[in-house]
């Protein structure tokens, strides 16, 4: 892990575009009988090179509409006075290595991307307030906040 840390800080002294989009990225999935769209826009960088987003989250099912809207930042970490992008390697299902992502978060939300390649797939979670919670086009029990979106 710290190896892939190493090389994607060179890839952002580089100016390489890792997980980066330039177009505005849309992904959709039905779940719990709603229709739920994820768009990402504005990717940028601040002046230490830490990538970040805006997103809109929505869902739709019959007259409901419920959304969440926001502004997300990469998880760093600092090594030698300078901030360093965290990459995780999750595993899948079987145990089994899955390719390495980035996580991105908000006060409201947190993100995962591919580390580096196209942004084909995105998994979305939060926790939603009691107020969200009442807003919401699922029928949810809970105010977890989990979806994966892929291409």
């Amino acid at each position: 892990m710290k190896k892939i840390s190493f090389y994607f800080y060179l890839l952002l002294l580089c100016g390489g575009p890792v997980q980066a989009f330039d177009d505005t990225p849309s992904f959709s999935t039905r779940a719990g009988g709603a229709e739920h769209t994820l768009t990402l826009s504005h990717w940028g960088r601040d002046n230490r090179g830490i990538p970040s987003f805006d997103y809109l989250y929505q869902q739709r099912a019959g007259a409901c509409r419920f959304q969440l809207a926001g502004h997300v930042i990469a998880i760093t970490g600092e090594r030698d006075g300078k901030a360093e992008l965290e990459v995780y390697n999750p595993q899948n299902e079987d145990g089994s290595e899955a390719p390495p992502v980035t996580m991105f978060y908000d006060d409201r939300v947190s993100m995962t991307l591919p580390y580096k390649g196209k942004v084909h797939e995105v998994g979305l979670s939060g926790t939603l307030t009691t107020a969200q919670l009442a807003q919401v086009c699922t029928k949810r029990h809970d105010k977890k906040l989990s979806i994966d979106f892929h291409k």
